[in-house]
């Protein structure tokens, strides 16, 4: 639970939607800087520039915020790949299409992504634990539900759970995701085709 110290001096009134709007930004700066084991409410209050019993009445715990945070986050994703693949017939080129979206996706997302990937090595407790799982839960339904669309199609394997596929294909964003920083994009677009060439290679059906 979140604990507050009443010698903050009091902040302006706004409504409850723009306060809460202002918290979560002030929070993923904090993260960003400090990763999730560093946040502090004492902390985040003060980038916030709130007391922290205001901060304890829109979120009661770290836990709630960091809910809120990749509620968040899922959205934006599911809302993009519906856009990278909305009015595409082919499911293997919408497919594509979310894999030669990573970079720009991670540039848009940066910040993000950074907090999440810092909270998944320091989670130390089932509960936030099961947070996790459930946002990369959520990218796994979209793509299994595309690569199903794609085995009845006759053009991706079937003999490979979609499960599976679509689990393959996250985990290949996280390993592009995490090492992008640091490879650089020297090669550019190039780069990008090779990547998603040899995650769909595995799933796609032989002629």
């Amino acid at each position: 639970m979140l604990t507050y110290d009443m010698s903050m001096p009091a902040t302006k009134r706004l409504p409850a939607d723009e306060r809460r709007r202002s918290i979560l930004d002030a929070a993923l700066s904090v993260l960003a800087e400090g990763g999730y084991a560093g946040m502090t409410t004492a902390r985040l209050a003060r980038k916030a520039g709130v007391t922290e019993p205001i901060l304890y009445r829109h979120f009661a715990s770290k836990r709630a915020l960091l809910r809120a945070l990749l509620d968040e986050v899922t959205a934006r994703m599911i809302a993009a790949f519906h856009q990278l693949t909305g009015g595409e017939t082919d499911t293997v080129a919408g497919l594509r299409r979310i894999c030669l979206a990573y970079p720009e996706l991670s540039r848009r997302y940066q910040r993000e992504f950074r907090i999440i990937n810092q909270a998944l090595l320091e989670a130390n407790d089932a509960r936030t634990r099961e947070l996790l799982a459930a946002h990369y839960d959520a990218y796994r339904r979209f793509l299994q539900d595309l690569i199903e669309q794609g085995q009845r199609a006759g053009t991706l394997r079937r003999d490979i759970p979609a499960a599976a596929g679509a689990w393959h294909m996250i985990h290949s964003a996280l390993g592009f995701l995490m090492t992008q920083e640091i490879r650089g994009d020297a090669k550019g677009s190039i780069q990008v085709k090779a990547f998603a060439d040899a995650t769909l290679g595995g799933l796609l059906k032989v002629p």
